[in-house]
């Protein structure tokens, strides 16, 4: 697991470094630059391509906040319009739906809202529907696909949860319900690669 400290920020923001291709082996130059993104605080991007096609962009979170679990009870279409902020280190569950979307290697940060959320979910249920092999595989995914689809439309109630140990995560609404996470308990989920340490 990567780490990135607090005290070297300065050192690798707005920095190049070569390093050796991973498919061709040949020369390549890494680039990084720090900014700061509303909801996500101060930010590290780290990118580089080369002439044989490898492309490697990651973006790393640089601030961290206290443990915090987001709530909101999806209860109408209305309610599809909350802005939802998922750092790399937060963890998405629908409990009524069995979801639980952990981090890891490749996770990605993005801001949405509850419905990108759902298109999201729909997206992989739709793949892992694909590669299904067995016909209960095939009903399962059918029912969350419409479940979803309900949803969408205001007519199927569930709740939203996101979970993140470094407090980079979030919904947006009035009617959110925000709890600090206990330390034991936020040990015990997942961050992604990348752990920040002050």
């Amino acid at each position: 697991m990567s780490e990135i400290r607090e005290d070297n920020f300065d050192e690798i923001a707005a920095a190049t470094a070569k390093v050796c291709c991973p498919v061709c082996r040949s020369d390549l130059e890494m680039r990084s630059h720090q900014d700061n993104i509303p909801y996500f605080g101060d930010v590290l991007s780290v990118s580089s391509v080369c002439t044989c096609g490898f492309k490697y962009a990651e973006t790393l979170i640089l601030t961290q906040r206290d443990p915090l679990r987001h709530t909101i009870k999806v209860c109408s279409e209305d309610h599809m319009c909350n802005r939802v902020i998922r750092s790399t280190s937060g963890t998405v569950r629908i409990p009524e739906w069995g979801i639980d979307i952990e981090p890891g290697p490749a996770s990605e940060a993005y801001i949405s809202n509850v419905e990108g959320v759902l298109d999201r979910i729909e997206t992989v249920v739709n793949m892992a529907r694909k590669w299904a092999e067995l016909p209960e595989e095939v009903e399962k995914a059918d029912q969350l696909l419409k479940t979803i689809g309900e949803a969408k439309s205001g007519n199927s109630e569930f709740t939203l949860i996101i979970e993140d140990p470094l407090g980079n995560s979030a919904i947006i609404g009035d009617e959110v319900k925000v709890e600090p996470l206990t330390p034991e308990y936020a040990e015990s989920l997942h961050t992604g690669m990348f752990v920040i340490q002050k």
